[in-house]
């Protein structure tokens, strides 16, 4: 007989299998979040609305998400951390499963509503469970594995669903992630044994995050970075063609190596973290991100140029989200289920200013223009890391933020 075989699974196996479970979870949070996009003609035509009004659910489901992540920790961050996962998870299910049922736009987006609401308690609870399952030195490496559930989901998870709703119709699309977000909790449920409580949090905490200026800094970098993020991916598509002249035939290959990119880059961000320390893996990042800006300004209008910029663009931008996390859990650790709620609201805060400034330099300036405000939120991004690294040391900033 095979002892092997036989042999229980050890800590580490038993953590790192907690872990894909936890990716798992960000990888249903971000296919429902975003697989609209996919289903938009599908939508429009079913429900007589038009395509702008089926893009607003995106946006519904954005802002709801960034103003119920902090309230949820104080609602509810009493409870253990693995307890608010599975009750998200369980309202992210039903918010998918009311999509489905919805017989009309209205009731689609009150739907949006549930499922952002339960997927605000799920993205930032993974992080902070998954950050507990390993010890500080691999925190880099396991965020990393956590956050790359959402690399997938633009990478897997919405081409899957896009085909389909072609194939079976949307509702079968809202109907099968309500399959899979209860199969996510269950397996976490099994994988993840983890039931000691989170931090206390209460509205208090939040004049506490504020009066800790490090922390707070950080906060405004992640909402500044992602705002220079969309402020190109919202418009990546004609900004490939007519920037570059990309065919659309080309389009798709573009966008695959653009996302594969991004799983790259989440998987490096995880080590050089781990090994460089989150400031420093911070710093190249942000330094790396301004070189692809820059590129995609300076490059000769050549198809396979604008690719291999968008690729390179997508592999950096994606090593600032694992360091990201540590260094607030590092910078705060009585407050890091706010922190990182907090931190994800200001990502999709940054998701819809960047958005708004694409169209508006698009309209105004011409194609060569988003990635230009790129780095005017890139830098704004720059001086906020800055001047949390001050504050952190204990150095007053020449502008510091609001009087503690």
């Amino acid at each position: 007989m095979d002892r092997k075989a036989n042999r229980p699974l050890s800590r580490s196996s038993y953590s790192a299998l907690g872990l894909w479970s936890l990716s798992l979870a960000y990888f249903t949070m971000g296919t429902a979040s975003i697989t609209v996009v996919g289903l938009i003609n599908e939508l429009a035509a079913d429900l007589a609305v038009s395509k702008p009004a089926i893009a607003m659910l995106v946006t519904v489901f954005a802002l709801t998400f960034a103003l119920a992540a902090p309230l949820i920790q104080v609602a509810a961050g009493r409870l253990p951390s693995r307890t608010l996962l599975l009750g998200g998870l369980t309202v992210m299910a039903l918010g998918c499963l009311l999509t489905a049922l919805a017989p009309g736009y209205p009731e689609v987006a009150g739907a949006r509503v549930v499922m952002a609401l339960g997927a605000a308690a799920v993205g930032p609870v993974a992080s902070a469970v998954g950050a507990g399952l390993v010890p500080p030195a691999r925190q880099g490496h396991a965020l990393a594995v956590v956050f790359g559930g959402m690399t997938l989901a633009t990478v897997l998870g919405l081409p899957v669903t896009t085909w389909m709703g072609d194939l079976l119709g949307w509702r079968w699309v809202f109907a099968a992630l309500a399959a899979l977000t209860l199969l996510t909790a269950l397996t976490i449920a099994l994988l993840v044994s983890d039931r000691r409580a989170a931090p206390p949090v209460s509205l208090a905490s939040f004049g506490h995050v504020f009066r800790h200026r490090a922390a707070a800094w950080a906060v405004a970098m992640a909402l500044f970075h992602m705002a220079a993020q969309f402020s190109l991916y919202a418009l990546i598509a004609p900004f490939l063609q007519e920037r570059f002249g990309v065919a659309p035939a080309q389009l798709p290959l573009a966008l695959l190596l653009g996302g594969l990119s991004s799983v790259a880059g989440n998987l490096l961000a995880g080590r050089f973290g781990d090994r460089l320390g989150a400031p420093l893996t911070l710093k190249l990042s942000v330094g790396g991100l301004a070189c692809a800006f820059g590129s995609l300004i300076v490059l000769p209008a050549a198809p396979w140029l604008g690719i291999a910029g968008f690729a390179f663009w997508s592999l950096i931008g994606m090593t600032f989200y694992a360091p990201q996390q540590k260094r607030l859990i590092a910078l705060a650790p009585e407050l890091r289920n706010l922190l990182l709620a907090m931190n994800a609201s200001a990502l999709y805060l940054g998701m819809s200013l960047g958005s708004a400034a694409a169209s508006q330099v698009w309209q105004h300036l011409g194609p060569w223009s988003p990635p230009a405000m790129s780095l005017v939120f890139l830098g704004l991004a720059l001086a906020a890391f800055v001047l949390s690294r001050r504050a952190e040391a204990g150095t007053p900033a020449t502008h510091p933020p609001a009087r503690p």
